[in-house]
């Protein structure tokens, strides 16, 4: 169809078309239209104006066409958008087509139809920043537009029968210059200044960056314009670079391409802002990986296991060399700044050290290299605790990991890194990586920012951001991760689990133990990390703010101080004068000499005691020095914590974000009738005892005709 509007050599707008195809007007009316209105800066609005003058057509149907062009160029942004998110496996072509239809439906019933990326975040089938990362390669904004009016359902009339692909009606730019872009172009045309007419009949529109330069015809245009006048014309008009060669501007001038078709007779040089160093690692950056669970329940075992140690010296991390930016130019000859290069700088804690040229980190000890939540590179050692941990050993906290041979028992509390021991019995673990535990979980609780391996867990307490994988059974615990709780062979009993990435079970309940309750797709680890960082974040400023107020307090009195001895200091200088004066008197009067030395002797107590003065002020002063330094290294460590705080809330959210939530079931064996599975936006409660099942949150549509919606659901599948 799109053809019908080229017949005779004119480029139909897409107005033009779909009153052609609806019968508003003929093939031939819409030629003699394009005669008419060729030229104009904006043709739709001079077609409309046209149609209407003309009694074409009426200005009730003038309206349903322009809601009709709109409709088309949402769904082909729309369109577009599914398609980017399914080429890159974000979502699934059920997913994208059902979100596109509930899009068609809002539109049909004259509502305001909603971007597809805001259903599907909203869905939790991807995530705000997977969606705002198609939108700006679409160059579209990732707040929702504020659209005024609404679309009337009688449009949808004028919209059926087109092309099933949505850019049947797009053109886009080509490579310029020399190039042809279509003048309706938005793409271009969105970003162009004023219309100027040159030379013969020409017009010239130049970007608002000034990077390109277009040339379009009128009505009246001389045909043998050459082109060195065409040259001095642009450069009258400040068009001096990238000009297109001779020949194209005078092909350009002599063809009988379309009036509205621009041709692009002039292209900048964008700055090239150069490569930005970048650092290279030797051993596996990934702070975490979790989720690994499939649409069929399998779970991949390769990514689990100990962390592989390197030696003292070796080569942790090395800095790339970036390149320099290179400066660009417009069509007017301006240079075009272009932005620096950015230096990673590379961040170390323990167990790790710059080279003396900065470039590369070198370990300092033996163990296993990793990244922190906060971002910085260390070494962590391994300690080895032979025997069992108790109440009488004490707490153990290092900053290393911690293998104990024995077990952790009631009352004791162990702090480490990756930690690893036979069995937890009535104990406390905080791990800043993975619990391994080789027997039970019993009666305990657990902090992980790693993974949690248990043979089984029983009435414990379990908090982690990974995954927590249990290969018997999990009986009266309450579980929250961020990753995926997989009870492969086991059984779930009477507990509650709150897992991001979704449970697999062999079986969940018990005939005689109470209902499970599940919630899956919510990151519950993720909530309770962010209240304890802000909480840290709040604290750590009372501290700072409490030191400033005694530093600012010493500061003061430091300053009182000098100010006395400045007084002090001129108060000596006026009273050594007076003494140099009466000392140096030759004549005296009779009775003189006495008077004289009375005065000296009492000029030298109080330079005596200006000089003490202004010494116990100097010692002060120096005291209060000593004080200030103090301060300032009592507040570089909370300063410190309050950056790092700062950077884990920056990552933990980053890593939070990157993959979306995963509201689904997977038990191999049975679930038993009143356990409670609730997704992000709806609930499941089985009535009767189920078996072999896939239980996953879905959007569907509800069966209302015009009044049909977008809702959520548990759907049971077999597994």
């Amino acid at each position: 169809m799109a053809e019908d509007g080229l017949k005779h050599g004119k480029t139909a707008p897409l107005i033009g078309i779909l009153a052609v195809k609806n019968e508003f007007i003929s093939e031939e009316q819409l030629q003699n239209a394009l005669a008419q209105c060729t030229g104009d800066n904006d043709l739709n609005e001079k077609l409309k104006a046209y149609f209407l003058a003309e009694s074409l057509i009426s200005t009730q149907n003038v309206h349903r066409l322009t809601m009709a062009v709109k409709a088309v160029a949402i769904h082909q942004q729309e369109y577009r958008f599914g398609a980017i998110a399914l080429a890159r496996g974000i979502v699934n072509k059920s997913v994208l087509d059902l979100a596109l239809e509930e899009q068609k439906e809002q539109f049909k019933k004259g509502k305001k139809p909603r971007r597809i990326g805001d259903v599907m975040v909203e869905a939790g089938m991807i995530t705000i920043k997977q969606r705002d990362a198609i939108l700006k390669l679409q160059n579209r904004s990732c707040t929702p537009p504020d659209l005024p009016g609404k679309p009337s359902a009688k449009t949808k009339s004028l919209v059926d029968g087109l092309s099933g692909d949505p850019d049947a009606y797009h053109t886009s730019a080509n490579n310029i210059p020399g190039g042809t872009p279509e003048a309706n172009d938005n793409l271009i045309l969105d970003r162009m200044e004023q219309v100027a007419q040159i030379c013969g009949g020409l017009l010239l529109q130049v970007t608002c960056d000034h990077m390109s330069a277009f040339l379009s015809k009128i009505c009246d245009m001389d045909p043998d314009i050459p082109a060195v006048v065409v040259r001095t014309a642009l450069a009258e008009n400040g068009i001096v670079f990238g000009l297109a060669s001779d020949e194209r501007i005078e092909d350009f001038i002599r063809s009988s391409i379309a009036d509205s078709t621009l041709f692009g007779v002039a292209q900048g040089v964008g700055a090239s802002p150069g490569k930005n160093t970048k650092i290279e690692f030797f051993f596996n950056t990934d702070y975490l990986k979790t989720g690994g669970m499939d649409d069929s329940g399998n779970i991949d075992f390769k990514r689990w296991g100990r962390r592989s140690l390197v030696e003292k010296g070796t080569v942790l991390a090395e800095k790339i060399a970036g390149t320099r930016p290179q400066p660009g130019k417009d069509v007017f000859g301006n240079v075009v700044s272009a932005i620096g290069k950015t230096d990673d700088p590379f961040r170390v804690g323990a167990g790790a050290v710059l080279s003396e040229d900065g470039q590369k980190v070198l370990a300092t000890v033996r163990g296993a290299p990793r990244i922190t939540l906060a971002g910085l590179i260390v070494v962590h050692e391994e300690s080895e605790i032979n025997g069992d941990i108790d109440n009488e050993t004490g707490p153990v906290e290092l900053d290393c990991n911690i293998r104990v041979t024995g077990s952790i028992k009631s009352g004791a509390r162990v702090c480490g890194v990756d930690v690893s021991a036979q069995a937890v019995d009535n104990g406390i673990v905080e791990a800043k990586g993975d619990l391994t535990i080789t027997r039970s979980i019993n009666d305990a609780r657990v902090y992980a920012r790693g993974n949690v391996y248990a043979q089984s867990i029983t009435n414990s307490q379990i908090v982690c951001m990974g995954d927590v994988f249990v290969k018997k059974k999990v009986v009266d615990s309450k579980i929250e991760c961020s990753g995926t709780c997989s009870i492969i062979t086991g059984i779930l009993v009477s507990s509650r689990v709150s897992a991001k990435m979704g449970l697999m079970a062999r079986s969940i309940g018990s005939g005689t133990a109470g209902p499970s309750r599940i919630r899956v797709g919510h990151d519950a680890f993720v909530a309770r990390e962010l209240e304890r960082n802000s909480a840290g974040t709040i604290r750590l400023e009372e501290v700072l703010q409490d030191l400033g107020k005694k530093k600012n307090a010493i500061r003061r009195q430091a300053g009182d101080l000098k100010k006395q001895m400045t007084e002090l200091d001129l108060g000596r200088d006026r009273i050594l004068v007076k003494y140099r004066e009466i000392e140096s008197r030759s004549e005296l009067p009779p009775g003189g000499r006495e008077s004289l030395d009375s005065r000296l002797t009492g000029l030298r107590k109080n330079l005596k005691a200006a000089e003490k003065k202004m010494q116990m002020c100097a010692a002060k002063i120096k005291d209060f020095i000593k004080q200030a330094a103090k301060i300032n290294q009592h507040i570089f460590e909370p300063a410190a914590s309050k950056k790092a705080l700062a950077d884990e809330k920056k990552n933990l959210i980053r890593w939070s974000e990157h993959t979306p939530g995963k509201a689904r079931v997977v038990v191999d064996g049975e679930i038993v009738s009143g356990t409670v599975i609730k997704g992000l936006h709806s609930t499941f409660v089985p009535e009767t005892e189920l078996c072999h099942v896939r239980i996953t949150e879905r959007p569907v549509k509800s069966d209302d005709g015009e009044n049909s919606q977008i809702f959520y659901q548990m759907q049971v599948d077999d597994f």
